[in-house]
């Protein structure tokens, strides 16, 4: 009884750390000031704007416009980079391994607190709430389609901190070369991912290719299940779950194995 007892405080105190820590880095988002913030939103909204000309142009179709719209709203779940690699140059990922928590729930903690909870209510909604009016249905294809694409949304996330916690990981075997790993993989999800150019607008070939890589579970999958593109939402849901074990495996694999250089590098 003592046992369980135990196990369930310490369930209880990881998660008040979580909690604590994404309170935290959500109120630090405007340390910087308005305009720091700002300055980002409405990057983000330029490259949207710019995008949708460009498929209207096209003729590409209402899925599409959608497709973009959410793509932009999710773009942090999406495109996940968490405070993992950054910690590295800045010297601060000694500290977090004196937190009450796994030092991946901190990057995880940080992530949602600082990016996601912000970029969603400042950006986020007000965007998803203003595409009526500009011509863009914000709905999914269906209530069925909506579902099924928030478990993906979810599935895609796990992997994205599966693949971010790779490249910090990778990043611990170029020494200084931090940003090089940064550059790389923005590269890399850019053309592999289909947040910003979706697959359809690729020959088939290159679209069944580039859909069933893991990069292509974390974009396109969530997207055309939502807008109803996808041709078999099952087998979307089932290849990112087979992602995500393999994926979280090597993560934790290569990333126990990088800690001992990862801590000599950041203290």
């Amino acid at each position: 009884m003592n046992q369980k007892k135990n196990i369930l405080s310490g369930y209880g105190s990881l998660l008040k750390a979580i909690r604590s820590t994404m309170l935290i880095c959500t109120k630090q988002i405007f340390d910087g000031g308005f305009l720091f913030v700002a300055g980002g939103y409405m990057i983000q909204a330029v490259q949207f704007v710019m995008l949708i000309f460009i498929w209207k142009s096209l003729n590409q179709g209402e899925e599409l416009l959608t497709y973009t719209l959410m793509a932009t709203i999710l773009h942090q779940e999406l495109n996940i980079i968490s405070p993992a690699t950054s910690s590295l140059w800045e010297g601060s990922v000694i500290g977090r391994f004196l937190r009450p928590m796994p030092v991946e729930a901190s990057f995880i903690a940080e992530t949602i607190g600082k990016w996601w909870i912000p970029n969603f209510l400042f950006f986020g909604l007000p965007l998803w709430l203003l595409a009526p009016f500009i011509g863009i249905s914000p709905w999914p294809a269906s209530l069925h389609h909506g579902i099924l694409a928030f478990i993906s949304l979810l599935l895609a996330a796990s992997l994205g901190f599966a693949i971010d916690l790779i490249f910090a990981s990778f990043a611990m075997h170029l020494k200084n070369g931090c940003f090089a790993a940064l550059a790389i993989r923005e590269a890399i999800f850019a053309l592999l991912s289909g947040e910003m150019i979706p697959f359809t607008l690729f020959p088939k070939a290159v679209e069944t290719i580039f859909s069933l890589m893991p990069l292509g579970s974390i974009g396109h999958g969530p997207l055309t299940i939502y807008t109803g593109l996808a041709d078999n939402p099952g087998f979307v849901l089932g290849l990112q779950v087979f992602w995500n074990l393999t994926i979280w495996t090597g993560a934790i694999l290569f990333f126990r194995k990088s800690k001992e250089r990862m801590i000599s590098f950041g203290g």
